[in-house]
């Protein structure tokens, strides 16, 4: 979580570049019951996703009214009835009112493509607002004079104060360095391997000393390309693409201490953070996210808020190996994005904290399909 990089799938850590070319997409109107498990869905879980989205799109719609009056008015029309849902409202009645404003289509490519569901969550660390023998990792901030330039919200730079651009360095120095020069340190924390890992989700919550909690979220990054270290780790046969996981990679980290620092900076880029206020990690769409029913896309597809229909599996283990396992099919609403995140049928679920989250997040990478419901009397 714009499209401001927040963070990276943990898929992407695995096995993932960047880079795809663009590719054709095609709608197919279907019926919202023919959508698999459509009746069997607990819709109303996504009222909180869907309303916050809706207030931000009703503004954003409204500075555009004059250029397409009759979207404007569409959307307005749909978030206006998902707006006045009751917070308790059965899933039969959400079924009803996205029926009643919404049609159902099915994302077609050209050339085929088949979809990739991964999964990312909300890291919890222990740390310190004070460095000790034990806390020494530091948690930056974003370096002072920090002039963002964005392209596809991928590149950032530090301009100087005489607007001279000047590179910040590659994970490697800034990890194995002094402290850097100009740049605030939010917190401290042990683990390289943990603030590795944050830098990936791009927010985490930090649990200080003084009993404190600090969230922290996405604020830029050193512009270096980013490389998946779990792809070196499959090709020196460390890992193999069956077993290859968040928390298999983590164990092999913390496994070979003599190799771990030069395994994570053979991926330079490098994650400033800042202090958030809010109780969830904030999405690319600049609103909350909400656990298990908001997920990142390409912007380059779709535009934030968009409600989306999805259908994978729930990760499964056997004999050490990640399979599919169940159905997963849910509403979902698109409020975040990554650099991962690429192609029109590509989504990355956010789990939300705590243990399961991270397992969730950490083992799911399968292939499903993708529907979008789109404000009826328009077309998407």
């Amino acid at each position: 979580m714009k499209k401001s990089f927040p963070k990276l799938s943990l898929f992407s850590i695995l096995m993932l570049g960047c880079g795809l070319a663009f590719t054709q997409v095609h709608y197919r109107e279907i019926p919202m019951d023919a959508l698999p498990g459509w009746n069997q869905d607990h819709q109303s879980q996504a009222i909180t996703a869907m309303q916050t989205s809706c207030q931000t799109n009703i503004k954003r719609r409204a500075l555009f009214s004059r250029f397409d009056a009759r979207a404007s008015n569409a959307w307005q029309q749909a978030c206006q009835a998902l707006l006045r849902l009751p917070p308790h409202s059965s899933d039969v009645y959400v079924r009803q009112v996205l029926e009643h404003y919404f049609n159902a289509y099915e994302i077609e490519t050209d050339p085929h493509q088949t979809g990739l569901f991964t999964g990312y969550y909300e890291p919890t660390l222990q740390g310190s607002l004070i460095p000790t023998d034990y806390y020494n990792v530091p948690i930056y901030g974003l370096p002072r004079g920090y002039g963002k330039r964005v392209i596809d919200g991928r590149w950032q730079q530090v301009f100087d104060d005489q607007g001279v651009m000047r590179p910040i360095p590659s994970r490697a120095i800034i990890s194995d360095g002094p402290a850097l020069p100009d740049t605030p340190v939010l917190a401290w924390v042990h683990s390289k391997i943990e603030r590795f890992f944050l830098d990936i989700q791009g927010s985490g919550e930090v649990d200080l000393s003084n009993g404190n909690r600090m969230l922290v979220g996405y604020a830029g990054q050193n512009g270096q390309p980013y490389y998946p270290i779990g792809r070196y780790l499959v090709q020196i046969g460390a890992l193999t693409p069956h077993n290859i996981s968040l928390q298999t990679i983590q164990e092999w980290l913390q496994s070979n201490p003599d190799q771990a620092d030069r395994v994570m900076n053979l991926n330079p880029a490098f994650v400033f953070f800042r202090v958030l206020q809010e109780q969830n990690p904030i999405g690319a769409e600049g609103v909350p996210l909400s656990p298990s029913r908001s997920i990142a896309i390409d912007p380059d597809y779709y535009r934030y808020s968009t409600l989306f229909w999805i259908s994978t599996s729930w990760p499964d283990v056997h004999d050490g190996e990640i399979t599919p396992g169940k159905p997963l099919n849910r509403l979902m609403v698109a409020q975040d994005t990554g650099g991962a995140i690429e192609g029109p049928i590509r989504a990355d679920i956010f789990w939300g904290s705590g243990e399961r989250a991270k397992w969730l997040a950490g083992h799911m990478q399968f292939p499903g399909q993708m529907w979008i419901l789109w404000p009826k009397g328009i077309w998407p």
